[in-house]
């Protein structure tokens, strides 16, 4: 992945989506961005929010440590984050099949 990065000509200081006064841009205007962009591909159902629960589910789904994806995400509590996280049928039914 820094190797992907190093070509990417992304830059390595400052913000990668500056906002248009100081700092970065909001998570108001990211979710609009991104929103939009989707509304012109024909997309439905794609938000900032649907991304971040993706990415944790995922997280989960790894094996990662519940505790370091709350670091990770920012989450104050484990139960807060435990809201994000998605649990298919097969998950439980492969739980269940383990006792």
């Amino acid at each position: 992945m820094a190797l992907m990065l190093e070509k990417s000509g992304l830059p390595v200081t400052g913000y990668l989506f500056p906002g248009k006064r100081r700092g970065c841009i909001t998570r108001q205007a990211a979710d609009y961005a991104l929103r939009k962009a989707c509304d012109r591909l024909g997309f439905e159902g794609y938000s900032t929010h649907s991304f971040r629960r993706t990415a944790l589910t995922r997280l989960s789904n790894a094996g990662i440590p519940l505790r370091v994806i709350q670091e990770i995400s920012g989450h104050k509590s484990l139960t807060e984050l435990q809201k994000y996280l998605a649990v298919s049928p097969e998950q439980v039914e492969d739980a269940i099949s383990n006792i």
